[in-house]
């Protein structure tokens, strides 16, 4: 089934990932404020950076296992 928002349709799994993107994406951010150091020599938008990189590879795992939980949904399905 697919959900239409404004003329753009996504399935289940690409919408799910975009939500947990940006669900992640604010946490790291969050994250790097809150553990930020002065004492630290890596300016603040490196962390930031890094978060986001984890964040961005903790969204890619998460759709490849949505995608093949999916995929063997639809298979027994059929």
């Amino acid at each position: 089934k697919m959900i239409q928002i404004g003329k753009y349709k996504f399935g289940f799994a690409p919408l799910s990932m975009l939500v947990v993107f940006i669900v992640l994406s604010v946490c790291a951010v969050a994250a790097t404020f809150q553990q930020s150091r002065p004492e630290w020599s890596m300016p603040l938008s490196y962390i930031i950076i890094i978060n986001e990189g984890m964040a961005l590879l903790a969204t890619l795992i998460y759709g490849i296992f949505v995608h093949l939980a999916i995929a063997i949904i639809n298979k027994y399905r059929k």
